[in-house]
């Protein structure tokens, strides 16, 4: 059964949900795959070791090594993101079936049927934009330290697969393969045609600014939204880019549970992303006659992939989007 929201409740998960200073939660760790995972040995197309260089130290979000790899999504037919149909948001890449935030896992969801790339962005200590979800490296590399005290190349020379694993750690199947962090410009370049979810995660020192204008670099802001924890990164961002599509932050959140029903209510974003248990038809149906899209996260179980299906949602962040294309496919 759903969670109908209470502002107790939805303040009490809303900020367990929110990101520790290292690490993650338990509810946060890495899902058991519950599909057939195809990741016993890795692909010349799957795996990529870029060339790094590094800038000063100065956030500018510029290119600092890309690939020529390049992987569509079919072309830009429209805009997914605001069209009608239901999409398969692949949370981190999709890390049930290969290493998280990875361009082998970004490789891997659009090949399966993701629709859209969610990842998070930190900054190394040269000012290079990378995708990883932690304030540090511990959980998911064979390194230690916080992002933001690394260069670019310290962070390229860590093995971002080497705590991946399919089968709660049987077997590591792209240890030492070359998986590197990657660069936001790298993920850019080689899936310039995709649809992105970003989220921003480090406030200190900021990166919103430089985060657009890599966007803008590479014309993908209209195929991107942007999302964050911090209220003041997403405030900062609509002030100075008052196209760019984003999410409501924490307290916008809250704010919006607290108005479901309410006709005078505005919502200051185009887009819900909503802890699936708080993800009601209440919700859904405001959100909905406000022109809200709503996109619960993180959904990696059938059953509850059954009932956001149900409740109308029109998207949902999964771990597993093999799965969640099971649903889909017709």
């Amino acid at each position: 059964m759903l969670i109908r929201g209470r502002l107790p409740l939805i303040t009490a998960c809303l900020l367990a949900c929110a990101p520790a200073p290292s690490g993650e939660s338990a509810s946060d760790a890495t899902p058991t795959s519950t599909t057939t995972s195809g990741a016993s040995s890795s692909s010349a197309s799957d795996s990529t070791t870029a060339d790094s260089t590094t800038t000063d130290a100065t956030i500018t979000g510029t290119d600092a090594g890309t690939t020529d790899a390049t992987t569509t999504t079919g072309g830009d037919e429209g805009n997914v993101l605001l069209g009608d149909r239901l999409l398969n948001i692949a949370h981190r890449g999709g890390r049930v079936d290969r290493p998280e935030a990875t361009l082998l896992a970004f490789t891997h969801a659009l090949e399966v049927g993701a629709d859209v790339l969610e990842l998070d962005v930190h900054a190394s200590s040269d000012g290079v934009l990378v995708a990883i979800h932690d304030d540090t490296v511990d959980r998911t590399t064979d390194g230690e330290g916080e992002v933001r005290t690394l260069t670019f190349t310290e962070l390229q020379a860590l093995d971002a697969a080497y705590n991946f694993s399919p089968d709660g750690g049987a077997t590591h199947p792209y240890r030492g393969m070359g998986v590197t962090i990657p660069a936001v410009s790298e993920i850019f370049a080689a899936f310039p045609d995709a649809f992105y979810i970003i989220e921003i995660k480090q406030d200190e020192p900021p990166i919103a600014d430089a985060l657009v204008d890599l966007l803008a670099e590479h014309e993908l802001l209209d195929r991107t939204v942007l999302a964050a924890f911090d209220s003041e990164a997403l405030l900062e961002v609509r002030a100075a880019n008052p196209g760019i599509m984003t999410s409501l932050n924490v307290d916008e959140m809250l704010d919006l549970h607290a108005h479901i029903g309410d006709p005078d209510y505005a919502a200051p974003a185009q887009f819900v992303h909503s802890p699936w248990e708080l993800t009601s038809p209440e919700l859904v149906d405001f959100a909905h006659g406000l022109g809200l899209k709503v996109h619960p996260w993180t959904v990696n179980s059938p059953f509850v992939m059954e009932d956001m299906i149900d409740v109308g949602v029109d998207g949902i962040m999964t771990d597993d989007p093999v799965l969640l294309a099971g649903f889909l496919d017709p």
